[in-house]
């Protein structure tokens, strides 16, 4: 409290107290002829009564006294004296000092608990809050940050995290007591027993809120560990049947070709070396995909959030597979003023992956939509690309899922969303869907 405050707490208690008790004798003095000093003493009670009600029982004992004495001063023969020759007076003062004393202490006890409550209600709607508001936040960073504003705001001094315990005399208390390394919160001001008790609680409240913010985390890595581990199965699988066939083939033709034994004529070693050729390109394809599929991870672990323009992401997919794109007709639903959020390169290469694999089993034409919907917490956005089908898919148990779709899969992971393809084989339409999530803040 202020030295301000205390001034102005010390002259309403001395206006209460001793200034009040004097203009309510002052009042009643002209027409003391008219009461007698049983009433004139219940008059004081009232303004006893009220004092005790509305400040605290120091005062109202204090109030008391001095309305005790403006009554014997007063109101009771010889007047402007405090000599009593009738000893009923005496009896009537006694009676009325040990009323205003009783009524003092109780109204003191009810304020006390009413404080009480009032506090209690108030910390108890504080911690909710803080509650509250700690879980919705998903780094421990925030966690802190928000926890020294409020509980800052609520106990009226500066609260401040520290890793290490300082040096003075100045107010801390750790975030863990089993482990110190964790640090804690000073406070700029000595703290009284209840505010310490809350604080207490409230730093309790946020080491479990910092438990399971780290449990969150733990199983986010652990899947995506495990996705990770899916992902290498499927790529090696991948790997094992689209490099198979390609590698077959070429050792087939060269040892046809090396073979003395056997004689080939000119159509027939040069359709060899064709099918070396083809197959060779192929495996190279196969290899670039491999090292996108590198590149991907190697950014994904730097991922960078950008606001992206829609139109002009579709512009630079379709140029990185300028090629095979040059006469493939895109039907979208994209505007020019539609955007999203995400790393721009990742979402690049996904939508170049998903476009080619278009093409490639499709029949030239593809639609491309886009949607996004929001809450309070997250922000959805979705790509989907439609196509028919001319190319019938393998159904062997060793067939490849295709790099373009493990890379496409990988770009959703590190974007906290999903990657599907589906093909309907009654209406041969292919459906591939790249969706994913960015936290709002």
């Amino acid at each position: 409290m202020s030295q301000l405050q205390a001034k102005s707490n010390r002259c309403k208690a001395f206006f209460l107290a001793v200034a009040m008790p004097l203009i309510v004798a002052m009042v009643i003095y002209p027409f003391k002829n008219w009461f007698t000093t049983t009433d004139i003493v219940m008059l004081q009670l009232l303004w006893v009564t009220w004092v005790a009600v509305r400040s605290n029982r120091r005062v109202a004992a204090l109030t008391t006294l001095v309305s005790v004495a403006c009554t014997d001063w007063f109101f009771v023969l010889p007047y402007f004296t405090f000599h009593i020759e009738n000893i009923e007076y005496l009896v009537t003062f006694t009676v009325m000092l040990i009323v205003g004393l009783v009524i003092s202490q109780l109204a003191g006890e009810l304020n006390t608990k009413v404080r009480d409550v009032q506090l209690h209600a108030s910390n108890s709607r504080t911690l909710y809050e803080l509650a509250k508001e700690l879980n919705s936040l998903d780094t421990l960073d925030e966690q802190k940050k928000h926890f020294e504003q409020q509980i800052g705001e609520h106990l009226t001094t500066l609260c401040t995290f520290t890793p290490t315990s300082p040096k003075g005399n100045s107010e801390f208390m750790l975030l863990s007591e089993n482990n110190l390394n964790f640090g804690g919160f000073i406070f700029a001001k000595p703290l009284t027993q209840e505010q310490k008790a809350f604080a207490d609680t409230a730093i309790s409240l946020l080491y479990q809120v910092h438990e399971k913010t780290l449990l969150r985390q733990q199983s986010a890595a652990i899947s995506v560990q495990a996705e990770l581990e899916r992902a290498k199965n499927a790529l090696l699988r991948s790997l094992s049947h689209d490099l198979r066939t390609p590698l077959a083939t070429i050792m087939g033709a060269s040892s046809m070709l090396a073979d003395d034994e056997i004689t080939l004529n000119d159509s027939v070693i040069k359709e060899q070396a064709s099918n070396i050729y083809e197959q060779s390109k192929i495996l190279n394809q196969h290899f670039d995909k491999v090292m996108e599929l590198s590149r991907v991870n190697k950014m994904g672990e730097n991922l960078c959030w950008q606001t992206i323009n829609l139109q002009a992401l579709l512009s630079e997919a379709r140029a990185r597979r300028q090629q095979q794109l040059t006469h493939f007709v895109i039907d979208t639903n994209i505007d020019a003023q539609s955007k999203c959020a995400g790393d721009v390169t990742l979402l690049e290469i996904a939508l170049a992956n998903m476009l080619e694999n278009a093409w490639r089993y499709g029949d030239g034409k593809v639609s491309v939509e886009f949607t996004q919907s929001s809450n309070q917490q997250k922000v959805r956005y979705q790509l989907r690309l439609s196509n028919n089908v001319i190319t019938k898919a393998q159904t062997s148990s060793d067939e490849g899922v295709g790099l373009g779709s493990i890379i496409c899969d990988v770009v959703a992971k590190f974007h906290q969303g999903t990657f599907t393809l589906n093909i309907n084989n009654e209406t041969h339409m292919a459906y591939a869907e790249l969706m994913w999530e960015k936290n709002n803040g």
